[in-house]
């Protein structure tokens, strides 16, 4: 159920961004405690972005699941930064992680409304 989407304006080819979607995923079912079967991610990289003006590498996570709580969304921000650095070579002061709490009851999947 948790969503992680993931933007940059690092190009990467097609199958590096499905490597990255995947690590992701991996990073933020763990941290939430979540199983990676309900976990979904999506990037989309080569965009035009820039943070404080200039055009440098930047990233940016944007997490959305149910009623996220602050202890492992701490751990979740020091992970995925780390997965920028080494993915896509974005310093840690140029990403930034937005976390989005869904009250229950305003995400549905597979049929049912959780």
């Amino acid at each position: 159920m948790p969503l992680v989407s993931i933007r940059t304006n690092v190009s990467l080819e097609r199958k590096a961004e499905l490597a990255l979607a995947s690590s992701a995923t991996a990073a933020v079912a763990q941290a939430l405690g979540k199983p990676e079967s309900v976990t979904m991610a999506s990037v989309e990289s080569g965009v035009s972005m820039t943070f404080g003006v200039t055009s440098e590498p930047t990233a940016l996570f944007e997490v959305e699941g149910i009623e996220l709580i602050p202890e492992p969304a701490e751990d979740l921000c020091r992970v995925l930064s780390d997965l920028a650095e080494e993915t896509l070579g974005v310093d840690s002061s140029r990403t930034f992680v937005k976390l989005g709490n869904v009250p229950r009851g305003y995400w549905a999947g597979n049929r049912k409304v959780y």
